[in-house]
């Protein structure tokens, strides 16, 4: 029985594994600043609201997106898991289960997202409230939904952390990536600390979105480029399957 899941061609797999998360920091850009940043304000739930009666569909497109990337978010905890096994198998299975959780929960949360089409639109339930108490209602689920992400985000920084050290151990990658993920985990957890814990900091949860989101960008790089090292990750293998090989042989004497 092997401790780790067999990759035929691990550096095309690898490079799927960039694909699948270039598509998910696209789309997630999208529904973040192409959907949300334009159609709220959270100074006006008139003007929010408005903007929401006049293009649903927008807003529509980035509930969308977001179920695309939740989808692609268990496809690539998977993948995860299987490149980084080598390295730590319990580590990998930690760190997939809580992408895993992390999307669970901005699924769950995606429903505040998805109110103010219920409270603003044509059908039976928008037609029984007042208007100002629906725009009013509608900007406090999205605001519900804002924290909720950030929620999510502090799930995500826990599995970029864990990452990092499984990146940082893993021979047919480089060590940097290790401690860039690990930088990013930590500057996830920070933000969402400091936006539950110090709400008056707001600002300076705003700074940790460049540390927090730039390694993102150079590990999707390097696995769209590079892949991985072949020739190391075969060692890492051969050296695990000697390991085996050894430890079986006195398991049966036993």
């Amino acid at each position: 029985m092997t401790d780790h899941p067999l990759i035929r061609n691990p550096r095309t797999f690898a490079r799927l594994s960039g694909l699948a998360y270039l598509a998910i920091i696209g789309l997630g850009i999208f529904a973040q600043m192409g959907v949300r940043g334009q159609i709220i304000d959270w100074s006006d739930a008139g003007a929010t609201a408005d903007q929401i009666r006049l293009d649903p569909l927008l807003l529509r497109a980035g509930i969308l997106a977001d179920l695309t990337v939740f989808a692609l978010d268990i496809v690539l905890a998977v993948m995860f898991y299987r490149l980084l096994a080598p390295a730590g198998r319990g580590l990998a299975l930690f760190a997939m289960a809580v992408r895993i959780t992390m999307t669970a929960v901005l699924c769950v949360n995606l429903l505040n997202m998805m109110t103010p089409l219920v409270l603003l639109g044509d059908g039976p339930i928008a037609a029984q409230l007042d208007p100002a108490m629906a725009d009013a209602a509608s900007l406090v689920f999205l605001g519900l939904h804002n924290e909720g992400y950030i929620l999510g985000l502090m799930l995500f920084g826990l599995h970029c952390a864990c990452l990092g050290i499984l990146l940082a151990r893993a021979d047919y990658f480089p060590a940097f990536l290790g401690w860039l993920m690990g930088l990013s985990g930590l500057s996830y957890i920070s933000l969402g600390i400091i936006h539950f814990g110090l709400p008056e900091s707001g600002a300076i949860g705003g700074l940790l979105l460049l540390p927090a989101a730039l390694p993102e960008f150079v590990f999707t790089g390097w696995l769209l480029a590079v892949g991985l090292n072949r020739s190391r990750w075969d060692a890492v293998m051969d050296r695990q399957r000697t390991s085996r090989a050894r430890i079986e042989p006195s398991s049966a004497r036993t």
